[in-house]
This record gives structure tokens, sequence and C-alpha cells, in this order.
């Protein structure tokens, strides 16, 4: 008898995966945190309201270009990606799929959207669901790493061997990642652990070894790689510089600026505690430029500019491509995953 496949290969519905619990008990936490640094931040937000509000519109929306922009750029990185697992994608449907992922990164906690992006590329693409997720898994780890090296070299060109207090966590806390992200791929690259995987059931073993294939096969092409990882943290960056020079900030910051911030937000970004790590990247945006020598009320109105369009366009677009693209997911088909039993 052969084991019995999943009845089900179409990504998570809405009412499932979003309209949870555990996803109200998030965002309400998420409230709470929001409050509370509003109540206890020393900034004075009428100040930064009437900053916002004076803000260069052509800028600002030069800087939403810039972040979409840096969308395409992770598309086209994806897809070479998918292409050295093996798998030949068109780019305008992975686009759509990176942004309902991240749209659920930002109202379900954990980065629930990277799991919900593998069974939406099973669903449209035909990709097996474990093969996709090993190759989502190459893609944020080849993030950490380009992320890490660009901004300890952005550190270093700020404050030289004086590193701010501040910094320290988060620069621990990233070389961390990076050690346990080698080891984790020296692992599964030389094979290793195979004894203990015979002593799963073979469904187990088979699900791992295609996810395994997916993250390892995925790492190659570097000439055309790794200029497209530099170019999404570029464009980040790029971002922020529209924002800072929409407020009229720009003498306050230099480009090694605009990298560090973008960097350590997009970093805080990755603590799974609150959907899109929101109140902790603006904090932790504030924080920066105040150790930078930015005030307290320049530094609020450029991260709460900044996370209008990396966070706030993200929702609205993000909610209305979710939508239609869950109206286009055809209903659940009765046949097995591609890489699980009896696939």
């Amino acid at each position: 008898m052969s084991p019995r496949a999943p009845s089900e290969t179409v990504a998570p519905s809405l009412r499932s995966r979003l309209l949870t619990p555990r996803t109200a008990l998030s965002l309400g936490a998420t409230v709470l945190i929001i409050g509370l640094a509003v109540w206890r931040a020393p900034v004075n937000w009428h100040d930064v309201g009437s900053a916002i509000r004076h803000a260069d519109l052509r800028l600002y929306l030069a800087g939403i270009a810039a972040y979409y922009l840096s969308f395409l750029a992770r598309t086209l990185r994806w897809q070479l990606l998918l292409r050295n697992a093996g798998e030949r994608c068109p780019a305008g449907p992975l686009y759509e799929t990176l942004l309902v992922s991240f749209f659920v990164n930002c109202v379900v906690p954990a980065k629930m959207g990277d799991v919900y992006r593998a069974f939406l590329l099973r669903t449209r693409q035909g990709v097996g669901v474990m093969k996709g997720f090993g190759t989502i898994i190459a893609e944020r780890l080849l993030d950490l790493f380009v992320l890490m090296g660009l901004l300890v070299v952005a550190a270093a060109a700020t404050f030289g061997n004086r590193v701010p207090h501040q910094f320290v966590p988060a620069l621990v806390a990233g070389v961390v990642l990076c050690v346990i992200a080698s080891a984790a791929l020296l692992v599964m690259g030389l094979g290793r652990g195979k004894r203990l995987l015979r002593l799963l059931p073979h469904g187990v073993q088979q699900r791992y070894e295609a996810f395994r294939v997916g993250t390892m096969s995925s790492f190659g092409r570097w000439p055309e790689v790794l200029p497209l990882s530099v170019l999404v943290w570029a464009l980040e960056a790029t971002r922020l510089a529209f924002v800072v020079y929409a407020l009229g900030y720009s003498d306050l910051l230099t480009p090694r600026h605009f990298v560090l911030v973008a960097l350590v937000a997009a970093l805080l970004t990755t603590v799974p505690f609150t959907p899109g790590g929101i109140g902790l990247v603006e904090a932790g945006m504030v924080g920066v430029l105040k150790a930078i020598g930015v005030g307290s009320t320049p530094a609020a109105a450029i991260a709460l500019l900044d996370r209008s369009i990396s966070y706030g366009t993200l929702v609205v677009i993000g909610c209305i491509v979710f939508t239609l693209t869950h109206l286009r997911v055809p209903h659940a088909q009765r046949q097995p995953l591609a890489d699980e039993p009896g696939g």
C-alpha cells in the first residue's frame, strides 16, 4: 500500500492562515508596543507630523519606486536560484508571488509568508513544496551573508574602531546566525546525518531530501546572483536616501549612513516577534540614527516615513495582489505533491 498523499496542493487559504487567533494576538501586541513607544518616546510628535506633511511628494514617490524595483531584483535572483535547482519559472508570476509572501510576513508573525510562498509556488508553477522552500531558504541565507558583509563595512566606515554599544547585540546576533547557517549548509552539502534520517519515516526522508536538493542546488551562477543580491540592498539604501531628501534632512546623513541604517532595519525585520518587525524596526532605526548624531525628531520622522513605504504601501498593495491571487488559485486538487510520497 502506497503512503497516503496530502489531499490539497494549493496555498493555504486566506481564512485558514490569516484570520486566526494567533494573528489577532500578534497584531494586538504590535499595537500595544507602538502605543507604548509613542507614549514614552521623548519625541515632539507635532514636529514629526509637520515634517512628514511637508515632505517632497516627488522624492517620496521615487522612494516607493526604488522599493518595488528591489522586488524586481529579488525576483530575478529567485528565478536564477530556481533555474539552478532545475526549475524554469517566468518572472511575472514570481514577482507576484514574492509580493504576496512579503505581505503575509507583514500581517502574520514568524515569517509564515515564506512558507506560504512555497505553497503558492507549487500551486502556480508546479514546483515541489519542499524543493521550492529550499530555494527560499537559500535566498534568505544569501541575504543574510551579503547583508552582514555590507553591514560590517558600513559600520566600519561610519564608526571606525569605536562601534557604539547599540550595534554590538545586532552584530553579534548576525555573526552567530551566519555561523549557524554556514554549519547547516556544510552538513547538508556533505550529506551528513543520514544514519539519523534512516530512523525517521520514509516520507520524512523524502521531504528532507527534496528540501536539501532545493537548497544546495540553488547556489551557483555567482557572477549573476551576487550582483543582484548587492543590488537588492543598494535599492533599500536608495529608498531611505529618497526619504531623507524628501524630508529635507540631507545635511544630516551621508551615503554610508543610508546603507548602515537601511541594513540595520532589514536585519531587524528578521526578528519574528512581530509581523514585519513593526515596532522593533522603527525603534532600531531611531536608535541607529541617534547614534549617528541625528536628533530625536528628525530620526522619528525618517523612520516613520520610510516604514510607510516598506510596511504601509506593502500592506495595501500586497493585500490587493493577495486577494487577486487568492481568487485565481484553483480549488484543491486531490493529487500528491511532487516531492512527497506518491508524487
